[in-house]
């Protein structure tokens, strides 16, 4: 993996992303990273408020798009 993602993705620890894996869009609060993968938490807007947490393999990411800073 490439050393300088990881250190951008660590930047954005719990921050709200998107991610490309395929033809899926993922959006979640980056909860963690690591060399290998990443972990994302999706909300869902239902009545329980309830969450999905996701692991997604780093190099199965096309895109990611981040918030941007100002």
């Amino acid at each position: 993996m490439n050393g300088l993602l990881y250190i951008q993705l660590l930047r954005l620890l719990n921050q709200e992303i998107t991610v490309a894996v395929g033809e899926e869009l993922i959006t979640g609060t980056l909860e963690s990273v690591n060399q290998e993968f990443l972990t994302l938490t999706e909300s869902t807007d239902t009545y329980e408020r309830e969450s999905t947490t996701r692991i997604i393999v780093l190099e199965q990411i096309s895109y990611i798009q981040v918030p941007m800073f100002g």
